[in-house]
């Protein structure tokens, strides 16, 4: 089964109503994390939409938002066409050859590396990301929890193995049923597993090392299906070159 296509117009056309967990639990806490951006220079790798990348511009950045599905670069294009300060490319986040080293203050990636097909992909991104950050740079990246994951249903997931699933095997497959923010909306994906044990590995490979583990909660302004939230759906990574 392949993973999730974002050159399909269907999943994109969903995908833009967003994940519920985007807007209260996880960009609340990259940009907190982030702290004053004005006039800092910042990778969003793997873009998607774009919702991210305007975000950083409105608090004075200067974003470049790569992503390899031509249509949501498309879309990003479209849908934001007048911000001097951000630019848009199609790119594959394990080969940046048109960005040059030491460039950004900053790089997030949020859901993209459960979207990266093959382990050496995964290793020569940590790479990349490492190269285009300037010295003393963060990088930010989150995934599904490992708790999450071996929990069938959460408050706004559902998982399932597909054949072959193990924790312990990179590239293992599962299934994952999303609610959308408009609470009534679900999308499903194909994605990608890799261990804490490797990202540690790639991290520390890559020239950079893990500063902090955060398990990002949702805001206090969530909707009220968050207020149960007891078991972590999402880690966040937060890194340091």
């Amino acid at each position: 089964m392949k993973i999730a296509d974002f050159n399909d117009k269907k999943m994109i056309e969903k995908y833009v109503k967003t994940p519920i967990s985007h807007p209260y639990i996880i960009f609340p806490k990259l940009l907190e994390l982030l702290g004053d951006i004005k006039d800092k220079r910042i990778l969003d790798l793997g873009c998607g939409g774009g919702n991210l990348s305007i975000m950083l511009v409105k608090k004075g950045a200067g974003v470049k938002g790569i992503d390899i599905s031509k249509k949501w670069i498309e879309k990003c294009k479209k849908d934001y066409p007048d911000y001097s300060r951000l630019d848009f490319s199609v790119g594959d986040s394990s080969e940046l050859k048109d960005i040059q080293g030491n460039k950004f203050d900053a790089v997030i990636m949020n859901m993209v590396f459960l979207n990266i097909e093959s382990k050496e992909k995964v290793e020569k991104t940590f790479h990349e990301v490492s190269r285009v950050l300037k010295k003393g740079g963060i990088f930010l990246f989150t995934d599904l929890h490992p708790l999450c994951l071996m929990i069938p249903d959460t408050l706004t997931e559902h998982q399932e193995y597909l054949d072959n699933f193990s924790y312990f095997k990179d590239g293992s497959k599962y299934t994952s049923k999303v609610i959308l923010k408009d609470e009534t909306s679900s999308i499903n994906f194909v994605d990608m597993h890799w261990t804490l044990e490797t990202y540690s590995k790639f991290i520390n490979d890559a020239g950079m090392y893990i500063y902090r583990i955060i398990e990002p909660q949702p805001i206090p302004s969530a909707p009220n299906l968050f207020k149960d939230y007891k078991l972590p759906e999402y880690i966040l990574f937060y890194c340091k070159k």
